[in-house]
């Protein structure tokens, strides 16, 4: 570290211990985060920290990381991310050459990405392996028709539908506003509503586009169509939930008969439509998004079939964009790319590839990487973090005076039941009856979505029993579904900075240990405190211990809003409160579970002049590295349901006691909260 940095360091830190003992000694890691997980070369020599922490990490990272190309902002996700999109595509370029059994993880893998690689083959094909059910959906012109299309897993619709867990049995679920399977094209549903220039310039672009995809495609009519198409999806984002309603589970929740369904929503086809899924033997459904469902049905039915033909050939097209002649996907990236995204330079063929490859086929590549990434140390280091981080929540719910007994029990259960899956599945899926064609990118793209489908369709069957990941292994994420009461924690985060068997444990509790006990924190939220230990939706806090969560969770509101990204922009702290409340139930798990691991493993963490508390907090700041340009700022605030990177950060240490003892933070600091005033969930 620089001479400078040390000194600047002292200067705000209490007198720390040097010598480390010998047990705790770990082989160095490598690259920036070397030698022991925190890059302390970032740390500010300016900025205190307790006047702006997310600052005083990461100054220095900020200052000199600009925002590549292609990207609209950047953080440490995203540098994760292209580390393990590179890791994929060693993995893909692999199985290109490789000579493996035919069924076998390498073998689909290495077809299916030569497949969506070969752009000659791709060109030449032209417009073949769509045009027959392009002349059919142009052709559609009854109710029953058009449902059925809709019902096609490589189709757009305006109904989501999905197998999940409700009432301790898979159930199909109905929505209109399902992320994987979007209604309209337009991403920013805001944008329909045209209420500036540049929604009205983004809306104009976007009907352009709409025309040159159809009449590149030899469609009739092709500027009237794609007026008649955007003036359409204006209407059905009008009908769209907003985001709180959308994160209200209980309004999301309206069990019913398939016959109820015809009489809650009428004016669509729901019979042709269920039955061309497959589950026209259905009697009963989840019905989410219920009044917007009821809006969308009596728009279809007042919209004459021939715009609905015309938005479906055009979503077609669209959704194998990737998968037709260049000059389609060309334009694509055109519009959503450099227009909309302010991207600057299209990604090559190979990066394409290798997306529809990790997406399509994705727990094959998952299966690869597994094998490839993973060691059985890695996993192993991460289930006991994992076990330290559930002794620790058992602490806090059995210590939480404010909690009565009741309602403490049953949140006992619920914790004891938690499935943690790590890394990758334990059994795998089976792809051996999907056909993968080294020279149809398109047929094995459609292949490939509906065996994503009949994947999920098959849970109906009472003697089926899988275990589902909602995630694939190369995914930068983790995951809590109320569901299954389950936690998905993917190989692609278990390696620096999050995570490292290598790292001593501050670094790897304060980074992945936090991000864990943030999915562990869902189960306890606004909105998980609705699910029970067998994730039914039932009320089992009793009325007081509930309003007393709900007031201490108030207070996030409160602190959340004051923040201030931008003049005059504050943060809306009712809209991100279950992911403040899951980040402050993380931060304080993990160290807790830091602790205890470390009365276990006893040895002195300080390192490059940290205590261990001080690089847990550290690690936990370094996590959210983040620059984003005012665009993207503003954004984030009014539609992510997570604050900004700098206030995840900022917003939880100063509720946490220990942070103000690790960095001697006192009144005089900007973020300094009276103890009294500080949130204390967990």
């Amino acid at each position: 570290m620089r001479l400078w940095r040390w000194i600047s360091w002292l200067a705000f830190a209490p007198v720390l211990a040097f010598a480390a003992d010998s047990s705790c000694e770990r082989p160095p890691i490598a690259g920036e985060f070397g030698p022991q997980g925190v890059a302390v070369g970032d740390l500010s020599r300016t900025v205190r920290p307790g006047d702006d922490f997310f600052k005083h990490v990461n100054e220095h990272w900020i200052a000199t990381t600009p925002i590549p190309n292609g990207y609209w902002d950047y953080g440490q996700t995203s540098a994760l991310a292209a580390t393990v999109d590179a890791q994929v595509k060693q993995l893909l370029d692999a199985s290109l050459s490789t000579r493996a059994p035919r069924g076998s993880a390498a073998q689909e893998v290495g077809d299916a990405y030569a497949s969506f690689l070969d752009a000659a083959e791709i060109g030449r094909r032209g417009l073949a392996p769509v045009a027959g059910e392009l002349r059919r959906i142009l052709a559609s012109r009854t109710p029953a028709a058009i449902a059925r299309w809709m019902a096609d897993p490589t189709s757009s619709s305006l109904f989501a539908i999905n197998v999940f867990p409700a009432e301790r049995r898979p159930r199909v679920h109905l929505d209109t506003q399902n992320l994987n399977q979007p209604t309209v094209g337009l991403w920013n549903t805001v944008t329909y509503r045209g209420e500036d220039a540049g929604a009205k310039t983004a809306l104009e672009g976007y009907r352009a586009y709409i025309a040159a995809t159809l009449a590149r495609a030899g469609v009739g009519h092709a500027q009237e169509r794609a007026a008649r198409v955007v003036a359409l999806e204006t209407r059905i984002a009008a009908n769209l939930w907003p985001f709180e309603k959308l994160r209200d589970r209980r309004a999301n929740y309206h069990p019913m008969t398939a016959r109820e369904l015809g009489e809650y929503a009428p004016g669509f086809p729901w019979r042709e439509f269920l039955t061309a899924r497959g589950v026209g033997d259905v009697t009963d459904i989840v019905l989410g998004t219920d009044t917007a469902v009821q809006a969308q049905a009596r728009l279809f039915a007042a919209t004459p079939m021939e715009d609905w033909a015309s938005y479906l050939a055009f979503h077609w097209l669209q959704n194998q964009v990737d998968v037709l002649p260049e000059e389609f996907g060309r334009a694509s990236w055109e519009f959503f790319g450099k227009t909309l995204s302010n991207a600057a330079t299209q990604p090559p063929r190979a990066e394409i590839a290798a997306r529809l490859a990790s997406g399509a086929l994705g727990m094959q590549v998952g299966r690869l990487y597994a094998d490839r990434f993973v060691t059985p140390r890695t996993k192993s280091a991460a289930e006991e973090m994992i076990a330290y981080l559930r002794k620790a929540l058992a602490e806090r719910l059995h210590d939480a005076a404010w909690m009565d007994d009741a309602t403490r029990a049953e949140a006992l259960r619920k914790l004891d039941r938690f499935d943690f899956k790590i890394a990758y599945p334990r059994v795998w899926r089976d792809f051996s009856r999907v056909r993968i064609d080294r020279a149809n990118a398109a047929g094995n793209l459609r292949r490939l979505r509906a065996a994503d489908w009949e994947y999920q369709r098959r849970r109906l069957d009472p003697r089926v029993h899988d275990e589902p990941w909602f995630q694939t292994p190369q995914t930068v994420d983790a995951s809590y579904s109320v569901l299954l009461n389950a936690i998905e924690l993917p190989a692609a985060f278990l390696q620096p900075p999050y995570f490292d068997a290598n790292a001593d444990a501050a670094a790897n509790f304060g980074a992945i240990g936090a991000i864990v006990g943030h999915e562990m924190g869902h189960a306890f939220d606004d909105q998980g405190v609705i699910y029970d230990s067998e994730g039914r939706m039932r009320d089992w806090w009793t009325p007081a211990t509930l309003e007393e969560f709900h007031r201490r969770a108030r207070g996030l509101v409160d602190q959340y809003s004051a923040f201030e990204p931008l003049p005059g922009l504050h943060l809306d702290g009712g809209r991100t409160i279950g992911e403040n409340i899951s980040d402050l139930a993380g931060v304080q798990l993990a160290l807790r579970a830091y602790h205890l691991y470390r009365a276990d493993h006893p040895c002195d963490e300080s390192r490059d002049g940290l205590t261990g508390d001080q690089r847990f907090f550290t690690a936990w700041a370094q996590a959210w590295r983040y620059r984003a340009p005012e665009s993207a700022m503003r954004w984030l605030v009014a539609n992510n349901p997570h604050a900004p990177a700098p206030y995840r950060v900022n917003g939880v240490v100063q509720n946490i006691d220990e942070w103000y003892a690790a960095f001697g933070i006192g009144p005089a600091d900007k973020l300094y909260v009276p103890p009294e005033k500080r949130v204390r969930l967990w």
